[in-house]
């Protein structure tokens, strides 16, 4: 079971330590965090909580937020997280949707019926035995997802599949963790990017340096890396685009990082070479889906992990080096969305993403097919547009979406965050020279911040609904 393999190795250090925050106000042992996952297990189990039953998490990064989780597993609950930025009627639906029998969170919720706890703390209770009839097919996590197309739905994760998943990046040598490792995660707990690095740091030992991101901001971050002595901090392409420009961390010694994970979106090469060689470390392009957790590190692919790109909107699979949809078949794959639906015949699921795979076996990310602008019957990837406009340097962040057009049907509009003043002219002339005719941008809106999710992807509608003058 999940907490089995996060807690099973904490015997072996429980005095050192697990968890800390950022700010050094808060650090767990691994010895305490067991202990406050058998009585947080304990306390649901006063509470009513049975094996199968759902605690919904909406708090922010925290090491109480990881004894939580822990406690959740541990007392046969399935654990679903939402962000706590979102608004009260999200989170009403969100708590509908998943059924939950009980709340932990750290923010105003909506009054629903569901029994509302502020804090990890205010459960504990007696540490909890095993508790009977579990099954590795029984549901451990539920995470919200977009979806590989349409509304949001939730992908439910089991036991079986997340140890899967464990296992498969435990033996993986770009995403190995050890002992000795410190990681900071920029990026929600919440999401499944943050549970995953988590849990995955907590079964190998590592320490884990909680980032606050209710209030994140990158010149924090950047001091918490210095300040912890972090070997590998984990982040979004945001960031990495900070870490590559921002002056503050020529002045912080990040001397003891060895690796920076990003992940969440497509990563452009050029930023992601100006993060090694001003960081003097190896830098990895991790891709994941809600829908299977992460499978993919610098186009390598775990093992275990069956992978092929097929034509867009069919099945007939493509040869090397052809766009098409990504599909993966693999044990840590999500058993469906909680209506049933998402998994393919044959087991198959398809990803939504635009990939190709070369004669290695080595897989490239393109974009999203759902981004994919039709401009005139030839597509247009956002990401690609993105990428050459990241490289100019007054660019601080930018992102493309469709309008709609009367002649081309949908045609580019850039909206960028700049670091000084740039006529929207000369952003332009510097793609003419980097792209193709049908892939320029039909205008270019300067904007104080691009919309993102938690875990950095933009968020295209808020775009296309801004004006555009």
């Amino acid at each position: 079971m999940v907490d089995d393999e996060i807690l099973g190795p904490a015997a072996a250090h429980a005095a050192r330590t697990a968890l800390i925050d950022s700010a050094g106000r808060r650090a767990l042992t691994f010895g305490q965090l067991a202990d406050g996952a058998r009585r947080v297990a304990g306390g649901l189990a006063e509470r009513g909580v049975r094996r199968g039953d759902v605690v919904a998490l909406v708090a922010d990064s925290s090491p109480d937020y990881a004894v939580a989780l822990c406690g959740a597993l541990a007392a046969g609950a399935t654990v679903a997280s939402a962000n706590p930025r979102l608004a009260a009627p999200e989170l009403a639906r969100w708590l509908a949707a998943c059924s939950a029998r009980l709340v932990v969170a750290d923010v105003p919720m909506p009054d629903t019926g569901v029994p509302v706890v502020r804090s990890a703390a205010a459960l504990l209770g007696p540490p909890a035995g095993p508790v009977r009839g579990r099954s590795p097919s029984d549901r451990a996590f539920l995470f919200c997802s977009s979806g590989t197309t349409g509304l949001p739905k939730l992908a439910v994760h089991t036991h079986a599949g997340t140890c899967a998943f464990l296992r498969s990046f435990a033996a993986f040598a770009p995403m190995r963790l050890g002992v000795e490792d410190v990681i900071a995660p920029a990026i929600p707990f919440t999401h499944l990017y943050g549970t995953a690095v988590t849990v995955h740091a907590l079964r190998a030992g590592a320490r884990i340096v909680t980032v606050p991101m209710a209030s994140f901001g990158f010149e924090a971050f950047v001091r918490a890396l210095a300040d912890h002595a972090v070997t590998v901090a984990l982040a979004t392409p945001p960031v990495m685009l900070a870490l590559a420009r921002h002056p503050l961390v020529d002045r912080c010694d990040l001397s003891a990082l060895r690796r920076v994970v990003s992940s969440a979106a497509p990563l452009p090469p050029e930023v992601r070479e100006a993060v090694a060689a001003r960081l003097g470390c190896s830098v990895i392009d991790c891709l994941g889906l809600t829908e299977a957790w992460a499978f993919t590190a610098d186009g390598r692919i775990a093992a275990g992990v069956e992978a092929m790109v097929v034509e867009p909107g069919g099945s007939r699979p493509l040869g090397p080096g052809e766009a098409g949809e990504l599909w993966i078949r693999a044990p840590q794959v999500m058993a469906g969305y909680l209506d049933g639906s998402g998994i393919g015949p044959g087991g198959w699921l398809p990803t939504g993403d635009l990939c190709a795979l070369d004669a290695r076996g080595r897989l490239t990310v393109l974009d999203r097919l759902k981004d994919l602008i039709k401009v005139g019957g030839r597509s247009v990837s956002p990401a690609e547009v993105e990428r050459e406009l990241a490289a100019h340097p007054a660019v601080q962040d930018a992102a493309v979406a469709r309008r709609r057009d009367p002649e081309l049907g949908e045609v580019p509009v850039a909206f960028v965050v700049l670091s000084e003043d740039v006529e929207p002219d000369a952003l332009r002339g510097w793609l003419a020279g980097r792209l193709a005719p049908w892939k320029q941008v039909r205008d270019v809106v300067p904007v104080d911040a691009i919309p993102r999710s938690p875990a950095g992807k933009v968020l295209r509608r808020e775009l296309a609904a801004q004006p555009v003058t």
